[in-house]
């Protein structure tokens, strides 16, 4: 599922996150001028940033509509970066890079072990030798216990966002339901519903993928929410 109507406010919704993670995460494995693969880059708030501390920065997502939010957002900040509307699960052509990122658990939006598998083959061929694939996961206690019945409400003049969160269909998934009413230029509201679908898997699983697809793990690093894997392609 890819991000809609949602696009256009993810900025504002995401005014208060840390990307911090993810930057010191790169900086300390990776040398600055090196090339990245930001998967899932969403409105290209992280391709920006390490764009600014002198990477190569190529952004890939699946929605058109957070491409053109991350395009327009270049171009003020006069970045140079690639942006490519693909598949995370379709990589193939794409090559010479040292680095893919797919971070803030884009990597959750797969819903079936064979897609992570075919989405680390599709990394492992876009690196250059010992490149690395960097990425973090919801862990299962996120699912099973800090989504459940989750429900987040947020209110301004211009936009009033309901996040609900449900168990999903498959074991440790859950579907969350965005419903946005945004203020249109007469004063009425405008309603839009979404409906995105993530899954985890346990880190052995993952562990076990990455594997199959030729890479090896250096570090991880998380909490009882998120896990971060640090790995590097070999063979």
């Amino acid at each position: 599922m890819c991000y809609n109507s949602l696009a256009y406010y993810y900025d504002k919704l995401m005014a208060d996150a840390d990307y911090s993670w993810w930057i010191k995460t790169i900086e300390e494995n990776l040398p600055r001028g090196c090339r990245v693969l930001d998967v899932g880059c969403g409105t290209g708030t992280l391709s920006l940033a390490l764009a600014d501390l002198g990477y190569h920065v190529t952004g890939l997502d699946l929605s058109c509509d957070m491409l053109v939010v991350a395009s327009d957002k270049a171009k003020e900040h006069d970045a140079i970066i690639d942006f490519i509307h693909r598949d995370m699960r379709e990589l193939a052509g794409l090559s010479g890079f040292d680095c893919v990122l797919i971070a803030v658990d884009s990597l959750n939006y797969l819903e079936n072990a064979d897609d992570v598998i075919k989405t680390f083959f599709g990394a492992h061929k876009a690196l250059n030798d010992e490149g690395l694939l960097i990425f973090d996961v919801h862990t299962p206690h996120k699912m099973r216990s800090t989504f459940k019945d989750y429900l987040y409400v947020e209110n301004d003049d211009d936009l009033t966002y309901i996040w609900h969160v449900e168990e999903g269909e498959y074991p440790l998934s859950v579907v969350h339901e965005l419903t946005m009413f945004s203020r249109n230029e007469d004063g009425s509201y405008m309603r839009t519903i979404e409906h995105h679908h993530q899954r985890t898997f346990e880190m052995k699983q993952y562990e076990a993928c990455l594997t199959e697809a030729g890479f090896e793990i250096i570090t991880t690093t998380g909490d009882e929410d998120r896990q971060l894997f640090v790995t590097r392609k070999v063979g």
